[in-house]
């Protein structure tokens, strides 16, 4: 089987030998002494022997002339016969056997070897089995292939029917019947009691109820019993018995009787029960009401009421309130009405006469006649006098003050005194004016009012960019220096920074004398507080104090510790600040030790990722302060002596810049500090901004303030970065290659192999680890094995092996590393790391020998997925470096030398993957990374330009969408149809049996042909009937079409995909789906049928759309599109051709049903193809929005009246509803109508209050029982008064509650404008107004108003002036009217009276004396 065999060619030169590489010598191939030939032909000759095949006799170009001893015989080609071949014979090349028989050919033609069943010449006689009539008993016999089958008339079985059927072989009677056999049945004769075919069935005696009034009836073996109910007796109880007559009613009761039991009728007897034997009692019915008593009498009753009620029955509540008992407007309350009450009190008749006042604020006593004095609490402030009014009073209030109690200052800042920006703060009979800030290029302001500029920075002398602030002392106008960070005194002329260049430090003494005369609660804390600037992460700011108690800074890890401790107290403090300062921007500190009250330590730090109000951080104990001034007076910064530094954590002194050193509160300036390593003012180089990059951009720069150092990006190396680790190329030109290396140390169990790799090759070892005695034998067992399989790397330990996830042979380089961690493998790759699973945990040992890309053992390798292909670059075993070029690198100290190593090449190297001219059809080839691309012709694509593209010569000249196939194109288009049909062949293209046809179509018509297909009897039809798809197909090997439907109707308008397939093409013969838009629709099964093979004759044809009105898209046959447009012939075999003449409207066009447009009032029409649809607005229905829609009809409002409106509705609810439909019932405790806490229930259009114990009333208002001045203690000067109702307190202005405890916040309303602050007080508020805004609710803008003083200055003057002329003219009017009244005489009323006159002269004049006198 392991072998091959090469034909070789026949035609031009002739080849021989098992690789057809040895030209043809005829001469091996016959049996010739001296025989000669022409080498490479067939030609050769023999010595003194006839060559009869030399004349050619065999005719014929393709027969050959074999030479025999005798003479010759030709071989004839297929077709052909006769001892010269010229006789043209049938032969099995034209399959003339039949029925799947074997054709064996012969010399002259052939023989057909039958199937079992069929014989003739061809095989094409079935043979008749049934011929011999092998069936008996009347069984009819069917012939098959090579077999018959026997249909069995009913009672006969076995292949021939010859077994007559034993049906009582089942025994099929029950209950003991007996069966009787006959012909294809039986009789059951049943036992006494049973019935049915198998005496199955009991015979029920109770079937026809023969019982009588509820009874139940027991069914028995032939006869029944009755269980009567209670009252009825007899056999099928039809009896009911009397029980009235035992007379069991008294006292002359009539009885009736009942089913079971009796009823007696007592009449006016006057008794009662159920034989009328008790005497009725008339006030147990409880007539009298009201808690009146009733007395019982003869045949009646009489009730005793209680005061304040009357009537027969005590049923009438006589009206207390009817007189208005209640003055000055007063509620009256009845005491007799419940609902005034708590339902938990004990509710009494007895005192239930009369009636309660609930007095209107101001009033009290029984009837509200007694007028309350508010004045008695002296609710007026400042002195202001009180005047009484009703249920209020008015207060009088001394200069100076105002509001209702006298207790609003008057604001003196009204009149805006501030000038110049300033704003004015009110003081009490006072305000003080806050002058404006200075602004660069604009007058400073100052003085009481803000009117005076303030001149003293003028020339001033501040230096070193301080600011400037003017300020005026007395007369005198002075400034002061506010200093920058880094510089002190007056003038902030006197630097203050500092730095450490090396390690080192300075010392400072603290004096303490000045302290000895504080107390200790005046005793300021421990205090250090500096500016510096580093980029060391380690480092000691200051260290204070002495072995014993000391207080220390200092940078750790890049954040700052404070720490505090007293060895002889045995105490400690520790702080840490969250974020990192070591950046080398300015940071501001303070650290802070409490001497008093207990131990604490306190760090705020300012800066670069503090904000503006900084960090703080603090720690505290309960413990005693432990350090104190004068055990602290040594202060070392920037360092410590040898003898301390064992104390800090960062052990290291500090390099870097400081500035404003404070120590408790004392500014310490460097200029007289002692330290060699001091230096004043801070220079710093940038090592890391600067250009070009120190790390060559292959790094991360770390500023080491007096130098910097380079952490380097793998695989870069060196002290700048600039050096990279050779990359090494495996398997270049498909070579096997490998390095190995010796370990030369061991490893631990937690290691990892990391590497940058680059390659195509989905499989492949990348690292293998074996041990040290069998490494590189055959008998060597790898304990650890990476490698790739299907682009992943995968990981191999103790025949546990885990992969990752991520496919990494994508031709790019890529980091990645593998961490096993005693077992548990990690894989990491571009910055994710993930966990992969488990196996068995390794440990490398010294002198283990490292394969790197391959293994030197073929055999070896293939386990793994053969040799690695592709580039690595840095590879480590932990820190270690696997380079195959260790020996020539300077870092050969972290490396381990190869042992050897075999076609590695140096550098990334790719294959000359275009040598062996990959690209087809002109395509040129361009070499990438082991990988080519070709650039293609532009009618050629594909890897290697192997696949024709058609389509980019635009060959659907006649429209429709090119689509390209692999041998050719289709143009692909819809086209409109109406009963025009298209007919096609494929002229015996169709190599496969057809066993599919899809199409999309587009129409609303419901009886259509779609598809029409035959050959002689054979056919397919795909059609419409009734809206659903129907199909029908009959094969060579049918005898009846298979016929099936479809279930969804698609006559509607929109487009539908249709697939009429075999479910199983790959059978022979399977039921046939119908599938539309993806959906399975219908199926044939049970009835199956084969693949259409008869559309592969010339002969068939196919009708397209032959009684069809509508839309076609693309409609396929066994996958061969069927065109619709005249187009280039396409180069493809497999296609359909259309028959001349007949042509298709391109374009799926329906009836314009929208123009003219049919939708009303607004509607959009939507064409859905020869049908159209309106979208009608709101408010509008019908299939032309016609009809106004009645939105009234559902019954929309549940508890209201609809009224209808265009595009919606109206409800107008009842009373206790609301809402769009009236379905909310309405919330009547809403608005809290229950008083001191009661519990609101809401009703229908109404609500109850349930009070809490000690209240009632119909709102709960009043207290129960009425609660008393004596228990009840008014808060905040209230005055407490009894009423009926309880005790109450009058408020004084300002309180509220029950027992006005509560303060009235006046800010709740938020009353002041433009910003303003309102300041709650006592019965008022007062606004604090912002800037430029004023008056008691900051309501005026005095920017606004100093603007409108130029109008005012123009319009006051001309105003004066318009009255002064309006008072002159009336003067003059006044004249005129007196001198005319005058000269006129008397006055006699007249029609100016009546008409009015007088009346409007009045309203306009003053009438003259001379009028008032008549």
């Amino acid at each position: 089987m392991d072998d091959y065999a090469c034909v070789c060619a026949r035609d031009g030169v002739r080849y021989m030998g098992k690789d057809c590489e040895e030209l043809y010598d005829a001469c091996v191939f016959v049996d010739c002494e001296g025989c000669t030939s022409e080498l490479g032909t067939d030609q050769f000759h023999c010595p003194a022997e006839v060559d009869e095949c030399a004349s050619g006799p065999c005719v014929g170009v393709r027969s050959e002339c074999i030479k025999e001893p005798d003479g010759f015989s030709c071989l004839c080609p297929d077709g052909f016969g006769g001892e010269d071949c010229d006789e043209r014979i049938t032969d099995c090349m034209d399959e003339p056997c039949l029925n799947n028989a074997t054709c064996r050919r012969q010399l002259d033609g052939f023989r057909c070897e039958c199937m079992p069943g069929f014989r003739g010449d061809r095989c094409e006689e079935d043979i008749d089995e049934c011929v011999s009539q092998p069936c008996q008993n009347g069984a009819i016999c069917k012939d098959g292939t090579n077999k018959y089958h026997c249909f069995c008339v009913p009672g006969y079985q076995g292949y021939n029917c010859e077994i007559d059927i034993n049906e009582c072989a089942s025994r099929p009677c029950e209950n003991n019947g007996t069966c009787i056999n006959g012909k294809d049945r039986y009789i059951c004769e049943c036992l006494l009691g049973y019935t049915g075919t198998n005496c199955e069935v009991e015979v029920d005696e109770c079937e026809s109820d023969p019982c009588e009034n509820g009874a139940t009836c027991n069914d028995l073996m032939g006869l029944y019993t009755c269980d009567c109910v209670k009252g009825f007796s007899g056999l099928n109880c039809e009896i009911n018995i009397d029980e009235c007559e035992s007379a069991p009613c008294q006292n002359g009761g009539t009885c009736h009787d009942l089913v079971d039991s009796f009823e007696c009728e007592c009449g006016d007897s006057g008794f009662m029960g159920d034989v009328c034997e008790e005497d009725i009692p008339e006030c147990a019915s409880d007539p009298c009401h009201h808690g009146a008593t009733c007395v019982e009498g003869m045949n009646g009753y009489t009730c005793t009421c209680w005061p304040g009620f009357e009537g027969l029955n005590c049923e009438v509540d006589v009206d207390d309130c009817a007189d208005s008992p209640c003055k000055n407007g007063g509620e009256c309350f009845e005491k007799s009405d419940p609902t005034n009450w708590d339902t938990e009190w004990t509710f009494s008749y007895a005192t239930a006469a009369g009636y309660v006042c609930q007095c209107q604020p101001g009033y009290t006593g029984e009837n509200c006649s007694i007028n309350i004095n508010e004045c008695v609490s002296e609710p007026c402030q400042n002195g202001g006098t009180c005047e009484d009014l009703v249920n209020g009073y008015v207060c009088l209030c001394a200069d100076g003050f105002t509001d209702v109690e006298c207790e609003v200052d008057i604001d003196e800042c009204e009149s805006t005194p501030c000038l110049n920006g300033g704003v004015c703060e009110d003081l009490v009979a006072d305000y003080l004016c806050h002058c404006r800030e200075s602004t660069e290029g604009l007058p400073v302001w100052g003085g009481r009012k803000c009117a005076v500029e303030l001149l003293g920075c003028l020339d001033h002398q501040c230096q070193n960019g301080a600011t400037c602030m003017p300020r005026l002392d007395g007369e005198e106008h002075r400034h002061t220096c506010l200093c920058a960070p880094g510089f002190y005194d007056d003038y902030c002329s006197t630097p203050t920074t500092f730095s450490f260049s090396q390690p080192g430090y300075f010392l400072l003494e603290v004096p303490v004398d000045e302290r000895k005369k504080r107390s200790a609660e005046k005793e300021s804390p421990l205090q250090v507080c500096l500016r510096f600037r580093t980029t060391l992460p380690n480092r000691l700011l200051f260290f204070r104090g002495s072995t014993d108690h000391f207080f220390i800074l200092e940078l750790v890890e890049g954040a700052l510790r404070a720490w505090a401790e007293s060895r002889e107290d045995g105490v400690s403090l520790q702080i840490t600040s969250s974020g990192l300062v070591n950046d080398g921007s300015w940071h501001e500190v303070c650290v802070s030790i409490a001497v008093v009250e207990r131990a604490e330590i306190v760090l705020e730090i300012k800066g670069p990722g503090c904000g503006k109000e900084g960090c703080r951080a603090e720690y505290n104990t309960d413990h005693a302060p432990f350090l104190q001034h004068h055990q602290l007076t040594q202060v070392y910064v920037g360092g410590v002596p040898e003898e301390h530094l064992s104390l800090t954590k960062s052990r290291q002194g500090f390099v870097g810049c400081m500035e404003d050193l404070l120590v408790d509160g004392r500014t310490i300036l460097p200029q007289g500090a002692d330290g060699p390593e001091l230096e004043l003012g801070c220079s710093k180089r940038e090592w890391c901004q600067e250009e070009p990059h120190p790390c060559s951009y292959h790094g991360d720069c770390i500023d080491l303030w007096t130098t910097y150092k380079c952490s380097c990006h793998r695989p870069y190396y060196g002290q700048d970065c600039s050096q990279e680790f050779s990359s090494w190329t495996f398997g270049h030109e498909s070579s096997a290659s490998f390095s190995s290396f010796d370990l030369l140390a061991g490893h631990s169990e937690n290691f990892s192999v990391s590497f940058f790799l680059r390659s195509l090759k989905p499989d492949g070892v990348l690292l293998q680890l074996q041990k040290a005695e069998l490494g590189g034998s055959e008998e060597a067992e790898p304990y650890l094995t990476v490698y790739l399989q299907m682009g992943r790397v995968q990981v191999s330990a103790g025949g546990q092996s885990v992969r990752s996830s991520v496919f990494v042979c994508d031709g790019h380089k890529q980091e990645l590393q593998v961490e096993l961690q005693q077992g548990d493998v990690f894989f990491s790759h571009t910055g994710f790391r993930y966990y992969l699973g488990s196996v068995t945990p390794v440990t490398p040992w010294e002198g283990d020998m490292v394969y790197v890309g391959g293994l030197p053992d073929e055999g070896m390798v293939s386990e793994w997925g053969g040799q690695f292909k592709g580039c690595l670059q840095d590879v480590r075993l932990d820190n270690m470096h696997l380079d195959v070029g260790a020996w020539n690198n300077t870092v050969n100290d972290t490396a381990y030398i190869p042992s050897d190593a075999e076609n590695v090449l140096h550098g990334c190297i790719s294959d000359d993957t275009c040598k062996a001219e990959p690209c087809m059809n002109g395509g040129e080839c361009s070499i990438t990374w082991n990988d080519f691309t070709c650039s293609c012709p532009l009618n050629f694509t594909g890897k290697t330009c192997e696949t024709r593209v058609w389509c980019v010569s635009d060959p659907c000249v006649n429209g429709g969408l090119c689509v390209d196939l692999l041998d050719g194109f289709e143009c692909v288009s819809n086209a409109t149809f109406d009963n025009s049909p298209l007919h096609y062949t494929a002229k015996g293209s169709l190599v496969a049996p057809v066993t599919n046809v899809t199409m999309d179509l587009r129409t609303r018509q419901e009886n259509s042909v779609l598809l029409r297909a035959w050959r002689g009897a054979e056919f397919l039809l795909i059609g419409l009937l009734d809206g659903t798809v129907r199909a029908e197909l009959h094969g060579e090997n049918s005898q009846e079409p298979v016929a099936f439907s479809g279930t969804q109707r698609i006559t509607d308008g929109r487009w539908h995909h249709l697939v009429v397939a075999m479910e199983h093409p790959e059978q022979e013969a399977s039921p046939w789906v119908i599938t539309v838009d993806g959906i399975s629709d219908g199926s044939s099964a049970p009835e199956q049928a084969g693949a259409l093979r008869f559309l592969s004759d010339v002969t068939s044809e196919v009708a397209l759309a032959e009684s069809y009105a509508g839309c076609l898209g693309v409609v396929r046959v066994g996958g061969v599109y069927l065109p619709f447009t005249d187009d280039v012939t396409p180069p493809q075999v497999l296609r359909f051709r259309r028959r001349r003449g007949e042509r298709a409207r391109l374009g799926c066009v329906g009836v314009p049903v929208c123009h003219p447009q049919p939708c009303q009032h607004g509607g959009t029409c939507e064409d859905l193809f020869h049908l159209f649809r309106c979208a009608c607005p709101p408010g509008w229905e019908g299939l032309t929005c016609e009809t106004n829609t009645d939105e009234c009809a559902p019954g929309p409002c549940l508890h209201g009246n609809c009224r209808d409106k265009v595009g919606g509705f109206e409800c107008e609810c009842e009373p206790g509803y609301g809402g769009p439909t009236c379905a909310q019932d309405l919330d009547e405790c809403k608005d809290s109508p229950c008083l001191n806490r009661a519990t609101c229930m809401d009703g229908v259009n109404q609500y109850t209050c349930i009070c809490r114990r000690g209240y009632s009333g119909k709102h709960c208002q009043w207290n129960h029982p009425p609660q008393t001045c004596e228990n009840l203690e008014c808060e905040n000067s209230g005055v407490c008064r009894d009423a009926l109702w309880g005790a109450e307190c009058i408020c004084t202005p300002g309180f509220t509650g029950h027992r006005c405890e509560t303060e009235i916040d006046e800010c709740l309303s938020s009353p002041c404008l433009n910003g303003g602050t309102c300041l709650d007080r006592l019965s008022f508020f007062q606004c604090v107004c912002a800037a430029g805004f004023s008056g008691p609710y900051c309501e005026t803008n005095k920017e606004a108003q100093r603007d409108r003083m130029p109008w005012l200055v123009v319009a006051i003057p001309l105003a004066c002036g318009c009255a002064l002329l309006a008072v002159i003219g009336l003067i003059f009017m006044l004249m005129t009217a007196r001198r005319k009244r005058q000269s006129e005489g008397a006055y006699s009323p007249s029609q100016q009276e009546v008409a009015g006159a007088r009346l409007e002269m009045d309203s306009m004049l003053k009438v003259p004396p001379e009028e008032r006198l008549i």
